[in-house]
């Protein structure tokens, strides 16, 4: 039975994303994301983070995975090994040949898989397919690759297309890009190298049988930018939506589609509205609200934030919005005063008094009126700007 490892390397001082293995993205350090990948996967003996940096202990001691201090002359922000690579020189890193060799030198395993926390999309799915593939096609080396299929050039010179005729993108050969989300070694062969230091032989990168094993363009995505690192945070955030890629779509009885709150709430005839001073304060009371505003026909916005949105609207009976849905998210509302009636693109209607709660999930048709016999104040809650999508009745 083969032993298989797998290492996560952190490493501080980064410059592009000035400390970017401490960055909380979508509320978890990177590395978070690719040890649990690496733990559900079920591909590894062992599961290692390596660090010189002490800080990153304590991702290993929370994520249940064991912790390897290398020293900083090894492979660390003071390296100073030698192979064909490079001569580092007492230099910050950038070889991973010389902490992998480091790594080898002190953990027996008879094939390593490295991870990079920088590739927190990565599944373990793919990881396991990988591993199934390091070992199976008896490989010396294997990475990950992401297989693109467009028009491809090397300077000016075609490299998958010809410019004679055009050619649907679906029918060019991919080319395929080096993603190191994920890259795997025969230890034997990766340490014979390594200590053999030629540099007209391969290796020890790139050793013996070389393979190449396909990924998503979502896994491949990698954090060295802070476009990429904006990417990566924006497709974290959005997986727990992903039922509703391509659901909704544009049709015939759409009028009109507004996100402006102030607008769009004015046009269902609200008179007052109030501005930036009313809301995001720490501590906010609706009936001292109620006494400012005045009257029954006004929006005071609670909360106004990055990600959400919660306004007190008061309306007086027979008043109401247009018939609409939202797609990108759910919404909800807490009936302070009066009645309001929902009335839903099925025929239901939801009939809600003071403290009821209403909860519509998104793509649901409704129409709110205030149905008395008083002035009613609802409490609505959404996302931030949430897209209304106005349709006939």
């Amino acid at each position: 039975m083969n032993k298989v490892t797998a290492v996560i390397p952190l490493l501080l001082g980064s410059t592009r994303i000035p400390d970017k293995n401490l960055i909380l993205v979508n509320g978890y350090p990177m590395a978070f994301y690719v040890a649990a990948a690496c733990k559900a996967s079920g591909a590894f003996d062992e599961i290692y983070i390596n660090s010189e940096n002490q800080v990153f202990e304590e991702y290993a001691r929370q994520l249940g995975v064991k912790f390897y201090k290398r020293p900083a002359e090894r492979g660390g922000s003071r390296c100073k090994m030698v192979n064909k690579s490079r001569d580092c020189g007492g230099a910050r890193c950038q070889v991973h040949d010389h902490f992998l060799m480091d790594f080898i030198e002190a953990v027996p395993t008879e094939y390593l898989v490295q991870v990079h926390a920088t590739s927190p999309l990565i599944k373990p799915d793919t990881i396991r397919s990988f591993v199934e593939s390091l070992l199976g096609g008896r490989h010396d080396s294997l990475f990950t690759v992401e297989e693109i299929h467009c028009e491809t050039l090397i300077g000016d010179k075609p490299l998958n297309f010809d410019l004679a005729k055009k050619t649907m993108t679906q029918d060019l050969p991919p080319v395929r890009k080096l993603a190191w989300a994920v890259s795997g070694w025969k230890v034997e062969s990766f340490g014979a190298s390594y200590q053999l230091n030629d540099p007209a032989t391969p290796g020890p990168t790139f050793v013996g049988r070389v393979g190449f094993h396909p990924i998503s363009q979502i896994e491949a995505l990698d954090a060295d930018t802070l476009d990429e690192l904006f990417i990566i945070e924006a497709c974290l955030n959005h997986e727990k939506r992903r039922e509703n890629l391509g659901k909704f779509r544009f049709h015939d009885k759409v009028v009109e589609i507004d996100h402006r709150l102030m607008h769009l709430i004015m046009r269902d005839g609200v008179r007052k509205f109030e501005g930036e001073s009313g809301f995001n304060q720490p501590h906010m009371k609706p009936m001292e609200i109620k006494a400012k505003m005045s009257g029954t026909s006004w929006c005071h916005p609670l909360v106004y934030t990055d990600n959400d949105q919660c306004c007190l609207i008061s309306q007086s009976p027979g008043e109401g919005c247009r018939t609409h849905y939202h797609v990108t998210k759910d919404e909800w509302w807490i009936v302070i005063e009066g009645t309001f009636e929902w009335r839903l693109g099925d025929g239901r209607i939801i009939t809600a008094n003071p403290g009821e709660v209403v909860f519509l999930k998104k793509g649901t048709v409704h129409t709110i009126v205030c149905v008395g016999p008083s002035p009613g104040i609802r409490l609505a809650c959404g996302a931030r700007d949430m897209e209304h999508i106005y349709v006939k009745p």
